[in-house]
């Protein structure tokens, strides 16, 4: 949901305020696991569902009662069975009876080894369940693992059979190795389907891609960049080192796609290699290709938390020639979004389109994953982009800003707390925060965006804030839009944002406020 959730983050761990009606689930931000974050973003749409369903009494106390038992089974770290009474939860409230079929629908994952695959390669597949079912499916099923060219397509070639009784694929998983079929190159998907006796077929598909000879090009595409990284280190080129990053990221796309971690059905990677290897070239000989640019497009960094290439998306207005000190904006996307949201999101990017008028630079993270939380290594993630840009560009230091929607909202509060002495305002849109700590960012001017029928994130989040504010002493204004939801708020309020950006600069910040976050830390 690129439009995102969210909690509230403190320094020493993370809170996961599961929204209005929602669970509060408690984590360490360091361990927000897959599972755990698989819950997060499930809980969202329960949520929602809640707080617009009708419900009868009796459904709605029986909704409430599984959303206890999926709290008490997060609690004790059970994901998958607080994903079986979600589930449930939602099947209620859509009126949808929940039978055997319908939980083993829910239940059942399909991974591959890989996405990125060759003509008569073999490949893993793997069969397995989210949660132990209360009641098996009867009977036979018909199934098995087919290749498609399409989710409705027929099967090009059934690669196995799964005849028979259901097998319980939450005890003992099963793994299968296939055989890839020679067939052209494009996308494809492999779907495995079980048909019982009576009622729906339950499908899962997986998409893949086959491309004769991509693995050797990607292969040497990384040893030239591995050998022009290692010649810039020993002549001590930093700054084409980053532009290096940036390539080196394209190519890994590949890899990324392989693990299923990013969506390659719109990728041409013969023109991403492409334009890599035309970066490298021009590096080598001592050029920065990405110093002239201007509009919208993305570069990368090397982590030094972990040494992984992260992306992230900027935005420099035409008027740039490095002769001016720009304001810089920082943006942070919501839960399910990436580094591109703010920018292919909002209607179609109308966030640009004020940076472009108004003469500000933007630079949006990934935030390391879509239920990040911007905590641990994601605020982390925030800080670099940050420092990248001010090696890169030449920004105002008493003009760096902070907003973002849902997730990034409550990600625009917590990241300023932990950072008291770096922002010159703020507008958390959609999102909220821990209130006792608004005292280490009273300083800081802040706007405050949210919406009287937010469905998702409940308007109390933001209400509790601005109290904060004002009782610390802070600037701040308050925007709550009449009967606006989550995401009706969020374009007409950018004019908003700009223009409260337009009228801060930098405050001093409070010795103490900052002493005490550091103390924190």
């Amino acid at each position: 949901m690129s439009n995102g959730l969210s909690k509230t983050i403190t320094s020493r761990y993370a809170r996961l305020f599961l929204l209005g009606a929602l669970m509060l689930i408690a984590v360490p931000a360091a361990s927000l696991g897959q599972d755990a974050a698989q819950v997060l973003r499930v809980s969202v749409g329960f949520g929602t569902l809640k707080n617009t369903a009708t419900m009868s009494d009796q459904t709605k106390a029986e909704v409430d009662r599984l959303q206890r038992l999926a709290q008490e089974a997060n609690a004790g770290k059970r994901y998958g069975d607080a994903l079986k009474h979600m589930y449930r939860g939602m099947a209620l409230m859509r009126g949808e009876e929940w039978t055997p079929a319908k939980a083993f629908a829910a239940s059942l994952t399909v991974k591959v080894e890989r996405a990125m695959l060759e003509p008569s390669q073999p490949v893993s597949v793997h069969i397995g369940q989210l949660f132990q079912l209360d009641e098996k499916v009867s009977g036979n099923v018909s199934g098995g693992i087919a290749l498609k060219a399409d989710e409705t397509a027929p099967p090009i070639k059934m690669l196995q059979s799964l005849d028979g009784p259901l097998a319980d694929y939450y005890a003992k998983p099963y793994d299968a190795s296939l055989m890839i079929p020679d067939v052209a190159d494009g996308n494809y998907r492999i779907s495995v389907s079980f048909k019982p006796a009576a009622g729906d077929a339950v499908t899962k598909s997986i998409p893949i891609r086959i491309e004769r000879g991509l693995a050797a090009k990607v292969a040497a595409a990384k040893k030239k960049a591995a050998g022009i990284e290692s010649m810039l280190k020993a002549r001590k080129k930093d700054a084409l080192l980053s532009s290096t990053a940036t390539a080196e990221y394209q190519i890994g796309l590949y890899d990324l796609a392989s693990a299923g971690e990013i969506n390659f059905q719109r990728i041409n990677f013969s023109d991403v290699l492409s334009k890599a290897d035309a970066m490298l070239d021009a590096i080598a000989g001592g050029a920065d290709p990405l110093a002239p640019r201007r509009g919208d497009f993305k570069k990368a960094y090397r982590s030094k938390v972990d040494d992984t290439l992260q992306p992230y998306r900027l935005f420099v207005p035409a008027s740039y020639d490095g002769s001016k000190a720009l304001p810089l904006i920082i943006a942070l996307h919501g839960m399910g979004g990436d580094e591109n949201s703010y920018f292919d999101g909002y209607n179609n990017g109308a966030f640009k389109t004020e940076a472009e008028s108004r003469g500000y630079i933007v630079a949006c993270p990934k935030g390391r994953n879509p239920a990040s939380m911007y905590s641990g290594t994601a605020e982390n993630d925030v800080m670099d982009v940050l420092a990248e840009m001010q090696r890169a560009y030449k920004i105002d230091s008493e003009r760096v800003y902070l907003t973002g929607h849902s997730m990034g909202g409550f990600g625009t509060w917590s990241v300023a707390i932990n950072h008291p002495d770096v922002f010159a305002a703020l507008a958390p849109i959609a999102g909220g925060g821990n209130p006792t700590d608004i005292p280490k960012i009273a300083h800081i001017p802040a706007l405050v965006v949210h919406g009287d029928d937010d469905k998702t994130v409940p308007v109390m989040r933001s209400r509790t804030m601005v109290a904060a504010e004002k009782q610390a002493g802070a600037e701040v204004k308050y925007i709550e839009v009449p009967k606006g939801s989550h995401i009706s708020i969020v374009v007409p309020t950018f004019k908003d944002v700009f223009e409260w950006f337009d009228a801060h600069k930098k405050k001093a910040v409070d010795a103490k406020a900052a002493a005490a976050s550091q103390g924190k830390q």
